[in-house]
């Protein structure tokens, strides 16, 4: 059985990818560089976008929950001893990722839970936390209208521009995002089930995101 899958949306994903990868290499190995958290601003809007894409396409919505949920625990180890954080101190993106996906869910149910995602992301200190959430819902209204999405993107950023807030350079991404969104990147192809490509394909960055914060960890050990 073949599947077909957007070559475009794949291309986003490795952008988010480095962009986090130089973020995190910024943050854990130089925080005196800014130009290298500058560099990752650009990152989460794009996995943001990414996570609906997800809710939007997965066949069974419950299992990628469960992958977005299980991977956020078993990269938690890492993410606190990259970060120097308390192991409860702070939650990994992929819990933020996983709280938007939920609550991208209960939108399109029309559910009055909706709320309860927003709720958890400042109980549980996820990293971004309702901020994060916002830009996720924010991603979803830009799915259905892209004038829309965007201009509810730049009023949630309209504080980080007053302040000056390097935050406000997401918004750089929002231009590739739009253009995907709008079907100008969409590059389809077929891929087998089962093949190796496939299977690269959906498991790569869950798989990257704990690796490259336990080698970071290591490296850091190793400089100190």
């Amino acid at each position: 059985m073949k599947r077909t899958f957007d070559i475009g949306r794949d291309l986003l994903k490795i952008a988010a990818i480095l962009t986090m990868t130089v973020d995190h290499v910024g943050a854990i190995l130089y925080p005196e560089l800014l130009y290298l958290r500058l560099i990752g601003r650009f990152a989460f809007p794009i996995f943001a976008y990414l996570v609906v894409l997800g809710v939007e396409t997965a066949r069974n919505p419950k299992r990628y929950l469960l992958r977005l949920f299980s991977f956020a625990l078993l990269s938690q180890v890492p993410y606190f001893f990259a970060f120097g954080f308390d192991p409860s101190e702070q939650l990994n993106i992929l819990f933020t990722l996983f709280l938007g996906a939920l609550m991208i869910m209960f939108f399109d149910r029309r559910s009055f839970l909706i709320f309860m995602p927003f709720l958890a992301s400042v109980l549980f200190n996820v990293e971004g936390s309702i901020y994060a959430i916002i830009i996720i819902f924010c991603m979803r209204l830009l799915r259905e209208n892209s004038t829309h999405g965007i201009l509810a993107i730049f009023v949630v950023n309209v504080p980080s521009i007053f302040v000056q807030d390097i935050q406000s350079l997401s918004l750089a991404a929002l231009p590739l995002i739009a253009l995907h969104a709008e079907n100008r990147l969409r590059i389809e192809i077929e891929i087998s089930r089962g093949s190796r490509l496939y299977s690269l394909r959906k498991y790569a960055f869950y798989v990257y995101y704990p690796i490259h914060l336990a080698f970071l960890y290591l490296v850091k050990q190793a400089i100190l």
